[in-house]
């Protein structure tokens, strides 16, 4: 499964501050850039260097399974490690977090082939019947099984009407179907404009205006 990429695909391109991408994953500023520093160097590798905008959609991809499977399912980091590093040698692709649907037992790292898992950390060998995340859903794949989508999440029960496409908006979260971005919801509603003025003015539901603003507010929060 070795994935060759168009060198133009928006996937790719540096898009999101590492501030941005700290935001939308809800993880702390240091640990993030812990990551993309790690000694190994292979851990979350940037589009870009030296811009603001540092990180790519693959990079907050990445971002958002380090943190399921940190945060969430507590697997050690090493087993991490070895996983990324026997995924990118077997299987030839350079951003295994995001380019592979990973699974978990919050011990080890699986990817799953004709219907059996198979561990990643101990380098392919098989494994018992594993978790797969609720955060992991949250990827939306295309038929080459690339991440296409994310909706963030930014609590327990968040639907997915958020979404994130580097195609729209240049990757900032929108109503899913529009192009309207919490962020432009956020600014209206601080400047005194009322939910069902908002949801009037773009023809949405209030639910809608709010779930945008929630996801915003927690966001900002994070």
């Amino acid at each position: 499964m070795s994935i060759k990429r168009d060198s133009d695909d928006l996937r790719y391109r540096p898009l999101y501050s590492v501030a941005e991408v700290s935001r939308y994953a809800r993880i702390q500023h240091t640990t993030l850039r812990s990551w993309i520093q790690s000694k190994s160097g292979d851990l979350l590798v940037p589009a870009a260097t030296h811009t603001v905008a540092l990180l790519s959609f693959i990079n907050l991809v990445e971002s958002h399974v380090l943190v399921a499977l940190r945060r969430r399912y507590h697997v050690p980091m090493r087993q991490i490690l070895k996983a990324v590093e026997w995924l990118k040698r077997t299987y030839g692709v350079g951003h295994p977090l995001a380019e592979i649907d990973l699974e978990t037992d919050g011990r080890e790292v699986f990817i799953r082939e004709l219907g059996h898992p198979i561990s990643a950390s101990r380098k392919g060998q098989m494994g018992i019947d594993v978790i797969l995340s609720r955060y992991l859903k949250r990827i939306e794949r295309d038929p080459e099984n690339l991440p296409i989508r994310f909706y963030p999440l930014t609590y327990e029960t968040t639907p997915k009407l958020i979404v994130m496409d580097p195609a729209v908006a240049f990757g900032r979260p929108v109503i899913k179907g529009t192009r309207i971005t919490t962020p432009m919801v956020f600014e209206r509603y601080s400047g005194g404009e009322s939910l069902q003025a908002i949801a009037d003015d773009y023809d949405l539901a209030v639910t809608d205006i709010e779930e945008a603003l929630r996801c915003e507010i927690e966001q900002r929060a994070a």
